[in-house]
């Protein structure tokens, strides 16, 4: 078996790192269980329980799904639940991160991790954390018309919610993207409108790749081992895995491994920045 030490062994930044997503994953998870809501290691972190009983080596962040309800109200009653130093970031609690619908994080205050999308132009929390995605009802529809609405839909929606930079093309998918968005956005609802919705994903806005799972093999949740510890999982972790990834079981090759986070600093109180 290929040593993945290189990426996250033990004292590592990147080992740090993965260990203070796990003490917000554990904050987050006594929240869920105190107040009865349902959520799932997910994407990546669903992946590495299976494939690694932990973090996929070169990944810095948890991922972790809810259903549409108990999405909305952890959002609405859950933000002063969470213990000392652990920030519950939505477009309503910090409007400046641009978060749009469909996921909220959990950050950690006095760290620093900074991605390629983030922009030090504005001010907002850009600390450690997981990232709670909604999951949200499907229709069982074609791969091919799937991929063809999301490409339309995703694009226009992530336009308007990363920053693009200045530039002529920029410009004009500035008026094209509006168009674009409420033209195909309108289709997507009428489909589901008309269908039978038996699956279920992350909303199609932010949706990048996969297809939806059957809602019989997600819920009632499993238990997984995740880092040594027991977290919710899908029913069938085999069936959501394959769904978004295909053949999850093989680690991709070394050029397609790539750390998420530009840097990362697990504590940030001694430091000093001139704002």
């Amino acid at each position: 078996m290929e040593d993945f030490s290189q990426y996250n062994g033990p004292g590592t930044p990147l080992r740090k790192a993965q260990m203070l997503s796990v003490e917000i994953l554990d904050e987050f998870d006594r929240v869920c269980q105190e107040n009865g809501f349902t959520y799932w290691l997910d994407y990546g972190s669903l992946l590495g329980a299976v494939r690694h009983k932990g973090f996929v080596p070169w990944d810095d962040d948890i991922d972790v799904s809810m259903p549409l309800d108990d999405f909305e109200r952890f959002k609405k009653t859950a933000g002063d639940k969470l213990g000392k130093g652990f920030f519950l970031q939505t477009k309503e609690t910090d409007p400046d991160s641009k978060m749009g619908d469909g996921l909220f994080k959990i950050r950690k205050d006095n760290t620093l991790f900074i991605h390629d999308f983030d922009d030090f132009r504005v001010r907002y929390h850009k600390g450690a954390s997981i990232d709670v995605f909604a999951d949200v009802p499907y229709p069982s529809i074609s791969k091919g018309i799937l991929n063809f609405l999301r490409k339309r839909i995703s694009n226009a929606w992530g336009f308007f919610h990363y920053r693009p930079r200045l530039n002529f093309k920029n410009i004009v998918s500035y008026f094209i993207y509006p168009l674009s968005f409420v033209f195909f956005y309108g289709i997507w609802k009428m489909i589901c409108a008309l269908k039978k919705n038996e699956r279920e994903f992350t909303p199609i806005y932010r949706l990048t790749y996969g297809y939806p799972t059957l809602q019989s093999e997600m819920l009632p949740t499993s238990k997984i081992e995740f880092e040594g510890k027991m977290y919710s999982a899908p029913k069938n972790p085999h069936s959501r895995l394959t769904n978004i990834y295909g053949d999850y079981m093989t680690v991709p090759s070394k050029d397609k491994r790539r750390i998420h986070a530009k840097f990362i600093c697990v504590d940030t109180s001694e430091q000093y920045v001139n704002l």
